[in-house]
């Protein structure tokens, strides 16, 4: 029978220990960079997005108020025709039969 020598095995063991570490230690360090810079990336362009739906928003809101302007002047003018129209003065209270018709049309013709 072979005799075991402890001693070496044991050193062998703690050397296989202390690499196994190091390679976590080193495996743990290089996640949480890619999970750093996976994260900045993701953080990245959820900002570019939120930049391309807000000028997206700017543009909208833009057309809009171009659009109520324009309604605006437009219900100005119609406002300002139909006080022009109400200003004409409309005589109701005048009256007149055939005979009264035949001397104001001979009154306009002798003019």
């Amino acid at each position: 029978m072979k005799n075991i020598n402890y001693p070496a095995v044991g050193a062998w063991a703690l050397l296989a220990l202390m690499v196994l570490f190091a390679a976590l230690s080193y495996g743990s360090k290089q996640y949480k960079k890619g999970y750093s810079k996976g994260a900045e990336e993701v953080r990245r362009q959820y900002q570019a997005a939120l930049a391309k739906q807000q000028e997206a928003a700017n543009k909208a809101s833009q057309e809009y108020e171009k659009q109520k302007a324009k309604s605006e002047v437009k219900q100005d003018e119609r406002q300002a025709q139909v006080t022009k129209i109400v200003k004409v003065p409309v005589y109701t209270n005048v009256c007149l039969d055939a005979s009264g018709v035949r001397i104001i049309n001979e009154a306009i013709s002798s003019r």
